[in-house]
């Protein structure tokens, strides 16, 4: 059971990892979008009806993509006046209680998420503009990455599990 619970961190680690350095490349996309609408509209005197939302998409799929990343590199905010004094096991037992408040706010983020995506379906609800995209791909997105989120919000749990077991220093 132990190396199967291992197996499981690595793959969801791994995959935070792989989504994590993926995400930064949308950060060059977003740039790139917005300097060729600088230059059509400055240099071409063309004004680009896509180019923002499609810039606000990229960084929204940026943030989202990050998740799962941020909770494995623990680069979250934590308050640590308590949480700083304690020994490393002392850590992991309070993580291990209060990962589970962050996977009930995921759930209950998800499960409106799902409700908001199935109302962009049926509608085809599209942003109000000249360009008027669809949201459905967003939101998928936006699906997806927080259910990344509650499965690494596991990983991070079977990972105290077992510093708790075991004593490991972090």
């Amino acid at each position: 059971m132990k190396s199967l619970v291992q197996g499981y961190i690595r793959v969801m680690d791994g995959l935070a990892e792989w989504i994590g350095r993926f995400a930064m490349c949308l950060i060059y996309v977003m740039i790139a979008v917005l300097l060729f609408d600088v230059f059509s509209d400055k240099a071409l005197g063309k004004v680009q009806n896509w180019t923002l939302e499609t810039a606000q998409f990229t960084l929204a799929a940026f943030y989202f993509l990050a998740g799962p990343k941020t909770l494995k590199d623990e680069g979250h905010v934590r308050l640590d006046l308590i949480y700083s004094h304690l020994s490393p096991r002392g850590r992991a037992i309070i993580d291990s209680i209060t990962i589970w408040i962050v996977i009930f706010y995921l759930g209950v983020l998800l499960w409106g998420g799902i409700s908001s995506l199935h109302y962009s379906w049926i509608t085809n609800q599209r942003l109000p503009s000249l360009w008027a995209p669809s949201l459905v791909p967003i939101k998928v997105l936006m699906n997806v990455c927080i259910a990344l989120m509650i499965l690494q919000c596991i990983a991070i749990f079977f990972r105290d599990v077992l510093r708790i077991r075991e004593g490991d220093a972090r």
